[in-house]
């Protein structure tokens, strides 16, 4: 069994980058979710969430559930916006 976390960056009062009227929080948690759908149909791969929903967790809770959950990979996913 591999077990894998899937960690949406940023979310809660913490946007991320912002432009074009999008969120990086948004984009992340949606593109997780996606990620997380394809990954669950592969036998033997078990999916986990640091975050479902619109919620700020800090970077060392994000790691602790990873740890917790003897996570085999942890995969954090950002978009980041240049000038």
């Amino acid at each position: 069994m591999v077990r894998i976390v899937l960690d949406a960056g940023h979310g809660g009062h913490d946007p991320g980058a912002v432009a074009n009227g999008l969120k990086e929080k948004d984009l992340t948690l949606s593109i997780v979710k996606h990620i997380g759908r394809l990954l669950s149909e592969y036998e033997g791969v078990e999916v986990h969430y640091t975050r479902t929903d619109d919620r700020f967790l800090e970077l060392s809770e994000r790691a602790e559930i990873a740890n917790k959950l003897k996570a085999d990979y942890f995969i954090s996913v950002h978009i980041n916006a240049g000038g």
